[in-house]
């Protein structure tokens, strides 16, 4: 898997809405919900859980973009930045181990605003450690304008098998039968 691939345009989840004045057209403070979605769908292993193993991150300077990385608990956490304000969610504890070869989707569902993981053909619902599986992002959460470079596996310990962004959520249906496809489907 290369280090650096040209990072993929992602939707953008809201717009400004344009108003018709007199004088001509000027963009009002107002936005238009696009409903818009992206995925991340790929198999991994990783040698140790450290925390703070970059994964994926297309993150500017400024923190504005995207990025999966490690977090003290042994998860996977996906972080989302529009410059303007920051979400945060992670897939549930004890479902990844060092070793062994692992599906994670990192669904982002701009409909219902919601940020789910579903880990070896399991959709994470909190488990023992918390209410729900599944997390809020920001309801005005504009885009990931983060740099023209994705980074993959900048600081992983490990290997990513295979690598896979749509510009769309997917079913939990569908990543459980990317799962059930193998690394090689």
């Amino acid at each position: 898997m290369p280090e650096r691939v040209p990072a993929p345009k992602l939707p953008e989840f809201n717009e400004r809405i344009v108003e018709q004045l007199p004088t001509g057209p000027r963009p009002g403070h107002r936005t238009h919900d696009l409903r818009a979605s992206f995925s991340i769908d790929m198999w991994l292993r990783f040698d140790s859980l450290d925390e703070g193993q970059v994964v994926l991150d297309n993150r500017t300077e400024a923190g504005r973009g995207y990025a999966l990385h490690t977090t003290r608990r042994g998860t996977l956490e996906i972080v989302l930045n529009d410059g303007r304000s920051e979400s945060r969610w992670d897939c549930d504890p004890d479902l990844l181990t060092a070793g062994t070869l692992h599906h994670v989707a990192v669904i982002v569902d701009g409909g219902p605003k919601i940020v789910s993981f579903v880990v070896d053909g399991l959709l994470n619902d909190g488990g023992e450690h918390r209410q729900f599986g599944w997390g809020r992002f920001d309801p005005n959460f504009r885009n990931t304008p983060g740099t023209d470079t994705l980074t993959i596996g900048q600081d992983l310990k490990g290997v990513i098998e295979r690598l896979r962004i749509y510009d769309r959520y997917l079913r939990t249906s569908e990543a459980i039968s990317s799962y059930r496809a193998g690394p090689g489907g």
